[in-house]
């Protein structure tokens, strides 16, 4: 076969790899996951973010983040608009990106048959799909750093020399230089800075390198060690942005606290922790992957079987020729990538492991290419081929069905990319209705269950409000929706109140294995059911400021009241709570919104002995304060344990703010403008 032929043959199977590859990466891109992780939510709130302005360099949803992937999936968003597709499609961008960069290396170091070896690689892995279909901003690192050593490697294999071309009676010279592409290796290497934090022990790959050849090969140093620098320079003038940010902002990182255990304890003294991490995730390509279902079939390796055996091919044939650069790269690279899994605990360590993804598969290449150089025969040669290629089928096979079937539909899996939210939103799109919507949920937390909502729901015309209704509930004005999850029904107390009010409007059901098997809806006459409430509220109360003893004088006071001009309680009515033991209380209040806050509250219910002192405590809030609007109205439930009714003389309440415990002021008018109190004061002696 002529070369041509050869070059149209290549460039053919690798175009059906690709596309192939394509295909398991895009296919089913919105119901497999079977639905979205509140990290995936939490990128695609922020990627819809900064197309509103939000412009950040380090996110701090999600214990914080780097950015580059919500910059990408902005991108996306406003080609096509937010949704679960747009947010996975941008990392089937971003792994199909990958594909092609190793390709390119592959074919650098070892030829056209070895960069068909990754594509066919990356194409049938489980630990590759898996890492390609979801909204993470982790798959965008293996991406950035093997494009950094790619060029890296053009740099160092380039010799300065002169190029001569004769036009008519001119010669034209000129130099081709190594600089560029050093830089270009920089500028990979420092934006990875910005998309996962185990970017940041990647520089050691090129300081490794670099002692490497000082050790082995001298003229080899001298020739690189300027260039090297250049590229170490440049990543970190790209990164210094962030770097500075988080050092005067050091609060932002909480992965680091806890993914960092280990280290801690190692510098204390401690090499237990390390070595367990280590012995527990060292296995991961080989023979035991990550043991939780959220990134992984439970246990099953990185590597399938015939990847296995290949990787263990190439990782034999890279030390037995250490004194290759490319050797020594690729080691370095697969013990630099791997060192995040062994260093953190075992959980998630597949994902924690992404950035050693491109050197597994080019150990994987390398494998074949040391097979292939075997030659065991014109008779035998055929035939190896076809059982090659019909492992590779296989291994394809297998994979997609333990991606598409077993992984996708396993109910831990539903559970962790909570399905039925997504379900909810999705009946939501398709119903005719615009009444407002109450949602019960057990993440009701803005960076939760609501971001999977704004993720999934694709109209902007319906008012949500969500609660976990065991504790609390909004009360909407006029006509609403309410959806109550199974495991978030209203307490008896609540569901007493709403019952005469709500009629049967639909009901999703899910799984028999699922958290929640069903989701009820109810048309809800809301304003009869806060009718009804208003009108059996106590209002009698007393302020005090500070926290002195109940019996020190206090002012009687009527309801509404007003807390920092932000809330209004309306009423409340404290009873006991006999169902959960002897003295206990239930305090119910209700409440109008006046004013939105940019803060977490929470709603204090302190039982107190004559002197003061603390008897038990409820400190919570069900509703809560990130969606609140002006003229929005909810209630709160508190539960007062066992013996609040026996040793208390008063329940005082009030609100703080999470993030430093400052409470809102309770505002009266008085004689000399307001009256600025701490709490409210409620007696028992009436329940005695």
């Amino acid at each position: 076969m002529n070369a041509a032929a050869e070059t149209r043959r290549w460039w053919t199977v690798l175009t059906v790899l690709l596309v192939l590859a394509f295909a398991l990466r895009a296919w089913d891109l919105d119901g497999v996951p079977p639905g979205l992780t509140h990290d995936e939510a939490s990128n695609g709130h922020d990627s819809a973010a900064i197309l509103r302005g939000v412009h950040r360099i380090y996110f701090p949803v999600g214990y914080g983040h780097e950015p580059l992937y919500n910059y990408s999936a902005a991108l996306t968003t406003l080609a096509l608009g937010q949704s679960i597709f747009t947010l996975r499609i941008t990392t089937v961008a971003w792994g199909m990106a990958q594909i092609v960069v190793v390709a390119a290396l592959a074919r650098r170091w070892w030829g056209r048959r070895a960069a068909l070896a990754v594509v066919a690689a990356y194409t049938v892995s489980f630990w590759a799909l898996m890492l390609s279909r979801v909204g993470l901003r982790a798959p965008v690192l293996p991406t950035l750093l093997a494009a950094s050593v790619l060029a890296y490697d053009h740099a160092t294999a380039l010799r300065w020399r002169t190029t001569a071309v004769r036009w008519r009676t001119t010669a034209l010279r000129w130099r081709t230089p190594r600089w560029p592409a050093y830089l270009l290796a920089g500028v990979a290497l420092g934006a990875s800075f910005y998309t996962y934090m185990a970017s940041r022990g990647m520089p050691l790959l090129f300081v490794g390198i670099l002692v490497a050849a000082y050790l082995i090969d001298r003229r080899r140093f001298e020739r690189i060690w300027r260039g090297t620098l250049l590229t170490l320079v440049t990543a970190t003038a790209v990164g210094a942005p962030l770097f500075l940010h988080l050092r005067a902002h050091p609060e932002l990182e909480q992965r680091i606290g806890q993914l960092g255990h280990a280290l801690t304890a190692l510098t204390a003294g401690d090499p237990t922790p390390l070595w367990q991490n280590v012995t527990a995730s060292l296995p991961l390509l080989l023979w035991r992957g990550d043991p939780y279902w959220l990134y992984n079939i439970a246990e099953r390796p990185g590597l399938e079987p015939l990847l296995a055996a290949l990787f263990v091919v190439g990782l034999i044939a890279a030390l037995s020729a250490l004194r290759d650069p490319r050797h020594i790269t690729l080691l370095l690279w697969l013990g630099g990538g791997l060192a995040p899994a062994l260093i953190a605990p075992v959980a998630y360590n597949l994902l924690h492991a992404i950035a050693a993804m491109p050197a597994a598969f080019l150990t994987v290449a390398l494998g074949a290419r040391t097979l292939t150089r075997l030659r065991p025969g014109r008779t035998l040669t055929p035939l190896l081929a076809v059982l090659a290629a019909a492992a590779w089928l296989a291994t394809g096979a297998t994979t997609a069905h333990a991606y598409f079937i077993t992984w996708a539909t396993h109910r831990d899996v539903r559970v962790a990319y909570h399905h039925h939210v997504v379900a909810l939103g999705r009946h939501l799109d398709a119903a005719p209705e615009r009444s407002p919507v109450v949602i019960t949920s057990l993440y009701p937390g803005e960076f939760h269950d609501p971001y999977t909502m704004e993720v999934t729901l694709r109209r902007g015309d319906l008012s949500l409000r969500w609660a976990d209704a065991r504790a609390g509930l909004p009360m909407p004005q006029h006509t609403a929706r309410l959806f109550v999850e199974e495991h978030t029904r209203p307490s008896p107390a609540l569901w007493d109140l709403l019952m005469p009010d709500l009629a049967p409007l639909t009901a999703l059901t899910f799984e028999d294995t699922d958290l929640h098997t069903r989701i009820e809806g109810y048309a809800w006459e809301a304003d009869a059911s806060w009718d009804r409430l208003a009108a059996n509220l106590d209002a009698a109360a007393m302020g005090q400021r500070g926290d002195p003893p109940p019996s020190t004088p206090q002012l009687q006071l009527q309801t509404p009241l007003n807390f920092g001009d932000t809330l209004t309680l309306v009423g409340y009515q404290l009873t006991p709570d006999p169902d959960r033991g002897t003295g206990a209380l239930q305090l119910l209040t209700a409440w109008a919104v006046q004013a939105p806050v940019d803060t977490e509250l929470t709603i204090f219910a302190h039982v107190l002995y004559g002197d003061g002192t603390l008897v038990v405590q409820d400190d919570r809030l069900s509703v809560p304060s990130w969606q609140w609007q002006p003229g929005d109205r909810f209630i709160q439930l508190h539960h007062l344990p066992d013996g609040a009714l026996q040793h208390g003389v008063a329940v005082a309440i009030g609100l703080y703010d999470q993030s430093d415990l400052k409470r809102l002021p309770l505002l009266v008018p008085g004689a000399a403008g307001l009256c600025s109190f701490t709490r409210l004061l409620l007696p028992l002696e009436s329940l005695r």
